[in-house]
């Protein structure tokens, strides 16, 4: 079983794909989330392009180290514990990608350890300011809301709230129905463990002085239809950001669906290959 026994005393679990001569790329997941958000059909297209993929399940997440009750930590913990993923794997620098809190412990990783940062994506994320990225209506009151106990009930949340957040051009309700399958079927999360998450992402407060400081060459993409995180949070990110540019992807949600793929994807390569270039 691939797990990373970190310095800090927290295991990763972790998954490779492609040639160890080709650039690392990590895949981080987002809040509540596994790392198998990040299909091994997406991870292989990536590969396909020349590049080495690395997904795994953050602190808390999936068959990652789960915090005892009364433990809490912060984004840049977070962050830490890629740097010492990265140091167990033996890999110097790397391409940073993260999904909503994924692309916060991103950025939070290109700012504390930009030595190890090879470029930065940030994915339906945002900067910590409240003024941007703001959630639409219902949308973080559902996010929220306490899951019911019962699988059944769990599983008709799931499915209803990611209806309220979903891509308008590519949702599909077996591909979200089977993700939780999965996640439940492999390591379901406690409420005490999302809250964990979700309070390190408060504690980030507005991130945006640190994120100044980031060098790492960087791509910023978000969806139009994120109604999760508005698209204005992206839009914010990559203004922050030196010198960072911004792919925006028409009708794609605060998800990942197969029929977003293809853009998702191209957009990674594109930047990666852009910077194989220079």
């Amino acid at each position: 079983m691939p797990l990373a026994s970190l310095p800090s005393g927290i295991n990763i679990f972790y998954e490779k794909f492609g040639a160890d001569s080709d650039p690392a790329l990590f895949l981080m997941h987002g809040l509540g989330s596994q790392m198998l958000l990040w299909d091994e059909e997406f991870c292989q297209e990536l590969v396909e392009h020349g590049i080495q993929v690395i997904r795994f399940d953050s602190r808390d997440s999936g068959l990652s180290t789960r915090l005892p009750d009364g433990n809490q930590y912060t984004l840049s913990e977070m962050a830490q514990d890629l740097s010492e993923l990265l140091d167990f794997l033996s890999i110097e620098r790397a391409h940073i990608a993260g999904f909503s809190m994924g692309g916060m412990i991103a950025q939070t990783f290109a700012s504390n350890h930009s030595e190890k940062c090879l470029s930065l994506i940030s994915m339906s994320s945002n900067t910590g300011n409240p003024n941007y990225g703001r959630p639409h209506g219902e949308t973080l009151e559902a996010m929220l809301a306490p899951p019911p106990q019962d699988l059944k009930g769990k599983l008709e949340k799931e499915l209803s709230d990611r209806r309220l957040w979903a891509s308008t051009e590519w949702h599909d309700e077996d591909h979200a129905r089977a993700l939780f399958e999965a996640y439940e079927n492999r390591s379901p999360m406690p409420p005490s463990a999302y809250d964990r998450q979700y309070k390190a992402v408060l504690a980030g407060g507005n991130r945006e002085e640190r994120i100044k400081t980031i060098s790492s060459p960087t791509r910023v993409m978000h969806g139009t239809a994120d109604t999760l995180i508005d698209v204005s949070g992206g839009e914010r990110t990559a203004a922050v950001i030196p010198n960072a540019d911004l792919v925006l992807i028409d009708g794609w949600g605060h998800d990942l669906p197969p029929g977003s793929w293809p853009q998702v994807t191209q957009a990674i390569v594109e930047h990666i290959e852009n910077l194989k270039a220079e």
